[in-house]
């Protein structure tokens, strides 16, 4: 498989090569796979290299956000995107967020609306997702049927570590089953989802117990599809919402 996003990047076909070409790496990735491992924040020189070589290996991880803890891994992959949808038993017609950091943006979603940018601008890091026209040139396997992607830059340190780490965007869905409450817990986490992950960052216990708002800014008319940690009040202070 070779995912690129537009900014030309790519998820190598050949991970196993540049893996064997580091022995060290290499060891450190069979670890991942043989059992999940749970690692603490912030990330020594060992671990931050056992995460970029699950990220580039397509491993499945559990992490905390400014919300609740997160699940994904690098957006990039395909076989990321199809195993966090078995792990939470969701239904493939609901698309899934991505966690960014500003550089991504333009390579995954237009921006030409001058709203957009004031709510990035106020709210950004932090619990606003956007729902925004995607480029199309984005890959395949992260495009809906309607032409959104679903965006958030949080303000998660351990998120924005991953991602510097993977130099990908993350799946960052909540860490449940479907219907099932939020995870605030690596306990949580462990109890709903099992032995179904490759690796969990523990952040302790999150005390935020609001998921983030979303907002669909992919029409004329902007809505909130989902209440959350920002306010429609504080919303509607920078752009009319309903």
């Amino acid at each position: 498989m070779n995912c690129k996003d537009p900014g030309g990047l790519s998820l190598s076909t050949n991970i196993e090569e540049k893996v064997q070409g580091d022995s060290m790496i290499s060891n450190k990735t069979v670890l991942v796979e043989e059992k999940t491992h749970l690692v603490g924040f912030p990330f020594s020189t060992e671990t931050a290299s056992l995460i970029t070589t699950a990220l580039l290996n397509q491993r499945v991880f559990a992490f905390p956000t400014e919300t609740f803890y997160g699940l994904g891994g690098n957006a990039l992959s395909a076989k990321v995107l199809d195993r966090v949808y078995r792990i939470k038993e969701r239904s493939r017609k609901k698309p899934l967020l991505l966690l960014i950091t500003p550089k991504w943006l333009p390579r995954l979603c237009k921006l030409k609306d001058s709203r957009i940018i004031d709510l990035i601008d106020e709210f950004w890091p932090g619990p606003l997702t956007l729902i925004l026209p995607v480029n199309p040139e984005i890959p395949e396997h992260l495009q809906s049927t309607d032409g959104t992607l679903a965006v958030r830059y949080t303000s998660s340190p351990v998120a924005q570590r991953l991602i510097e780490l993977g130099d990908c965007p993350l799946i960052g869905t909540s860490a449940n089953i479907t219907g099932m409450p939020e995870c605030s817990t690596v306990k949580q986490v462990v109890d709903q989802l099992k032995n179904q992950l490759d690796l969990i960052i523990d952040g302790g216990e999150l005390l935020e117990n609001q998921p983030s708002t979303i907002v669909n800014c992919s029409r004329k008319k902007f809505k909130i599809l989902r209440h959350g940690a920002i306010t429609m009040a504080e919303l509607k202070r920078i752009c009319e919402v309903e």
